[in-house]
């Protein structure tokens, strides 16, 4: 049917800014099912770079003459097109870019012989419900809202979920299977079409992982036995060295602010197994409290490689150890300890004791377990085994003339074979500022920042080892973007001119990774919470590319 004379051109396309800073692109956000570009090839996420002949600039910007800005109808009206006129569009997609023609059109609505509005010609009535629980038209929108988040791409808003998108989705498929049976009419066919599109995009990309690609996923567990075993044979070691000086069983303590506990001073004794349920608090300190009265100081200074040793075994073996249980055994002193425990309003009195040794076992699994000797000077490994370990580890090489990419896999390989050392290797030192004075500002290089450190890491690393053994099974680069100068010595004016040993220029990279999970027996790439896709990169003087973002997975 002709459009009636005097209808204004419109582009059915609904579009935004695009999350890249600075892009002059527009951002395809949605296609109506009936626009004259259905079927053109154009797709939500697409980037249009110009239309007709022109390819989009300051220019354009400031003309407000790209697509979906304010005066582009006015630019259609100036070209004299018309609904059914052809435009077309100069695309951006990945790195490619594409001219799709498609068709202008016009304001539009449907009617049914009654008068009643439709989705559609032969669709079905707006208002209806058709037995279901709201009526077409908000059904509609709820589907549209979806499928613009989920054609939209993954990197288009910040922390989606596939796995969730794919839940949003199931409730909206009996109804768009009541709509292929019961109006087979162009609407419908659009929505199975829109649906399908969906269900690819959150499936993600099939990849093929080989056992040795997800072998990091049992060193933990090998690496626990190794450990128990040599924590075994250290604590066995230790007690056949104190027989006869041990006391494994110690008597109740007196009250060493009322008894004489010149008996027990001085002796060694045997704790039983404690854990976090037999830990008193003050308001700034806390100790362990063993049932006979027997304290340990968990702030004191013996107890720092204990609370290292922890860290070191939960960075190399057990990602995921959190809850101990401590045998510990160490010699009773002659100062009394009174603590008075905040949260169960109770005072203790008891003898303090000095500890040097403990067996740390994982309370939540008691095949896993290590050996810490506190005894200053007698051991040169953090907890028993450890150098084993150490030498075990393979550990990935990065080099300074290594390109991006390499530096990302780098890390992310340091990151599955629990080396720490080279994984923080991967990140800058350095941070490209912006400072304000007056009216203007400028840009400065500082040299003492650290992206990431040992101890603001620790957190980071641990909690991205446990990603890689829940569902995260690969990471990948998917794109390196173009090299571009964010730091330049030469264009800083007068005084703030820097020099060297300053560096003379910074430049970075932006970088797309890919999440591989596993959804039954198929390997795919995923989008999920916590997890980043896009990373940065810099290096100062064709120096070393190093990550710049404090992010590990």
């Amino acid at each position: 049917m002709p459009w009636p004379e005097g209808t204004e051109p419109i582009l059915e396309i609904e579009t935004s800014s695009p999350a890249d800073e600075g892009s002059l692109a527009r951002f395809v956000t949605w296609i109506p099912w009936d626009s004259g570009f259905r079927g053109s090839g154009l797709r939500v996420g697409d980037l249009i770079i110009g239309h007709g002949d022109l390819r989009y600039g300051s220019a354009e910007v400031a003309a407000n003459i790209r697509v979906g800005d304010s005066r582009f109808s006015g630019w259609l009206n100036e070209k004299a097109l018309k609904p059914d006129g052809t435009l077309a569009l100069t695309v951006l997609r990945g790195d490619e870019t594409i001219r799709i023609e498609g068709k202008l059109g016009g304001y539009r609505s449907y009617t049914n012989a009654g008068g009643n509005r439709t989705l559609g010609e032969s669709g079905p009535i707006g208002f209806e419900k058709d037995g279901f629980d709201y009526a077409w038209d908000a059904w509609y929108r709820q589907f549209v809202d979806l499928a613009k988040t989920v054609l939209a791409g993954w990197d288009y808003f910040v922390g989606r979920s596939t796995q969730n998108l794919a839940k949003q989705m199931v409730p909206f498929a009996d109804r768009i299977a009541y709509l292929q049976q019961h109006y087979p009419a162009a609407f419908g066919r659009t929505v199975q079409d829109d649906y399908e599109a969906m269900k690819a995009m959150v499936a993600g990309e099939k990849r093929n992982l080989s056992t040795a690609d997800i072998a990091y996923r049992t060193l933990g567990a090998i690496r626990a036995v190794d450990v128990t075993a040599a924590a075994d044979r250290a604590f066995a070691a230790f007690l056949a060295e104190m027989e006869g000086a041990l006391l494994k069983n110690p008597p109740n303590a007196p009250n060493a602010f009322t008894e004489d506990t010149q008996l027990l001073i001085g002796k060694l004794v045997c704790l039983p197994a404690l854990s976090k349920r037999e830990v008193l608090y003050e308001t700034k300190r806390s100790w362990y409290w063993s049932g006979r009265n027997y304290l340990i100081d968990r702030t004191a200074e013996p107890l720092t490689p204990l609370h290292v040793a922890m860290r070191e075994y939960t960075e190399k073996v057990d990602s995921k150890f959190r809850d101990s249980s401590i045998i510990f055994i160490g010699i009773v002193q002659p100062e009394p300890a009174l603590v008075c425990d905040v949260d169960r309003n109770i005072t203790v009195t008891g003898v303090r004791v000095a500890p040097i040794t403990a067996l740390i076992n994982n309370a939540s699994d008691s095949e896993k377990r290590f050996f810490v000797d506190l005894r200053p000077g007698t051991s040169t490994e953090t907890f028993a085994g450890e150098t084993a370990l150490d030498a075990g580890i393979q550990r990935p090489k990065l080099t300074n003339g290594d390109p991006p990419e390499r530096v990302l896999q780098v890390a992310f390989e340091a990151l599955k074979a629990g080396d720490m050392e080279t994984w923080l290797s991967c990140y800058a030192s350095w941070n490209v500022s912006r400072y304000y004075e007056r009216d203007r500002s400028y840009l400065w290089v500082d040299r003492t920042w650290v992206t990431m450190s040992e101890i603001s890491g620790s957190t980071t690393w641990d909690k991205a080892r446990q990603r890689l053994l829940d569902d995260v099974y690969g990471l990948e680069v998917a794109k390196v973007g173009p090299i571009r100068v964010v730091f330049d010595a030469t264009q800083q004016t007068g005084d703030h001119r820097l020099v060297a040993p300053v560096p003379r220029i910074v430049e970075e990279v932006q970088v797309r990774v890919n999440h591989i999970g596993r959804a039954g027996d198929e390997y795919r790439t995923f989008a999920g919470p916590l997890l980043h896709r896009q990373w940065k990169l810099q290096r100062m003087d064709d120096g070393p590319w190093r990550i710049t973002v404090p992010q590990a997975i």
